[in-house]
């Protein structure tokens, strides 16, 4: 072909593709590569308040010189307008990625999306496909026969499954009845003068749990949940009477007799699910909010808060492993820092893994972690994983304050080298400098998590 024939062929193409599908350009957007070649990344921008009205239908093209390809894209109206789509990083760093955003008044808007948040009723759930991805549990869950009632427990992430459609995690297991697939409470928290454990529910000082749904969101680049924990303390009557500046817990679910309830932390849980090729990615937001009058204190301890894996039973220490972004393993790995750590092991014959990431804006960055010994449980050796960050000192929380811990958790398939899991930690802990026109007249956006 010639090169004149070669370059009217792209240019048809590139027309076809912009003119059939979509109106003139409402909006050019120009992104700058990391320079992390094959990695999926995603991106969420701010638009401009009311550019893509309720009901339009929006598209974006990724423009090159002479074509264009159309990438799946999703507006999400709220307290701001964003724009979300996945890109692939090409390697060249430094390299500009323009993309042209377009309404379509005369398409149907879709009516099926490939990411559904859904609800049933005990769980809220993400499918992908009608695949099933997780379930986060809004209903109690009652303690197995023979238990005691103040084992219940709501507001966790389980199942969470593997692309296979394997399960990874599991919940009040023999060995742990408190442990709950993938939950994040605070074991050593001192307030008032009262000192009270959300974590180990046989103590009877606190459990957490489900308050209300926030909101959810359906489309074919992400799937989200947002929901909203209640952090209840159980106090002895005779020092509750004393207490004051803290509200009553007035929700359901079991009651310590003799003991009064009362609500000393609110948390908002944002549950994201990213589509990629490659899997999927799980973006976990946790905020809490000190709802006492006084200073809230999360003591140092090895457990607690940041965010808490108990892997299915099917991991042991003859079929699953751990590395960490410091190259620690099972072996050396407990009480160490790191940016991120794969927890992985075989589920039916093949290598399926979870790739834990946090955030470097998180309290005490990079975090401390508490991974199991790998002889638990009499030899077995059981996967247990957890960001900590009040590991190796306490994180005290002033009245009526908001604190946010993030994590990114990729869960794939096959085996992970160190350098693709690093790229995934730096892709999502140092996101790409972006800047979006209208009509010729830049705005820098931030972009946002």
């Amino acid at each position: 072909m010639s090169l004149i024939l070669r370059f009217l062929t792209f240019a048809f193409i590139g027309s076809l593709s912009i003119n059939c599908l979509a109106e003139e350009p409402i909006a050019r957007i120009v992104l700058i590569d990391p320079g992390l070649p094959g990695t999926e990344i995603p991106v969420q921008i701010k638009l401009k308040p009311g550019i893509v009205q309720q009901g339009m239908y929006a598209t974006l093209f990724e423009t090159f010189q002479f074509d264009a390809v159309e990438i799946p894209c999703q507006v999400s109206h709220g307290e701001n307008d964003l724009l979300s789509w996945v890109y692939t990083s090409n390697g060249d760093k430094g390299s500009e990625r323009a993309f042209h955003l377009h309404l379509n008044s005369s398409l149907e808007k879709q009516k099926s999306v490939s990411l559904e948040a859904s609800i049933n009723d005990s769980s809220y759930l993400i499918k992908k496909n009608e695949k099933p991805l997780l379930a986060y549990r809004h209903a109690l869950l009652s303690p197995p026969a023979g238990q005691t009632e103040n084992m219940a427990r709501s507001g966790f992430i389980h199942p969470l499954f593997s692309p296979s459609g394997e399960v990874m995690t599991q919940v009040q297991p023999a060995d742990h009845l408190h442990h709950v697939g993938i939950w994040n409470p605070w074991t050593k928290v001192s307030w008032k003068g009262v000192h009270t454990d959300f974590w180990n529910l046989g103590l009877e000082t606190g459990t957490v749990r489900f308050k209300n749904l926030v909101g959810m969101e359906s489309g074919d680049v992400l799937a989200e949940i947002r929901v909203v924990h209640d952090h209840v303390a159980f106090v002895e009557t005779e020092i509750a009477e004393s207490l004051k500046g803290v509200g009553k817990y007035s929700g359901s679910g079991y009651r310590v007799p003799g003991k009064e309830s009362f609500v000393v932390m609110a948390e908002e849980w944002m549950i994201r699910v990213w589509s990629i090729n490659d899997g999927y990615l799980l973006d976990f937001v946790s905020t809490i909010t000190n709802l006492t009058d006084d200073t809230l204190s999360l003591d140092a301890y090895r457990y607690g808060g940041g965010i808490g894996y108990r892997a299915t039973e099917k991991w042991n220490n003859t079929n699953s492993q751990v590395l960490t972004s410091e190259g620690k393993t099972w072996d050396d790995g407990d009480a160490t820092r790191a940016k991120w750590c794969r927890v992985s092991g075989e589920l039916s014959g093949i290598e399926a893994g979870l790739l834990f990431m946090s955030n470097p804006g998180n309290y005490d960055q990079p975090q401390p972690m508490r991974i199991w010994p790998k002889d638990n449980n009499g030899g077995i050796g059981y996967q247990y994983f957890e960001f900590t960050p009040i590991r190796e000192k306490s994180w005290v929380l002033k009245a009526g304050k908001t604190y946010s811990q993030r994590y990114r958790i990729w869960i794939n398939e096959g085996e992970m080298s160190p350098e693709v899991a690093e790229a995934a930690w730096n892709a999502y802990a140092h996101p790409a400098d972006i800047k979006i026109s209208y009509l010729n007249k830049p705005d820098k956006t931030s972009y946002e998590q």
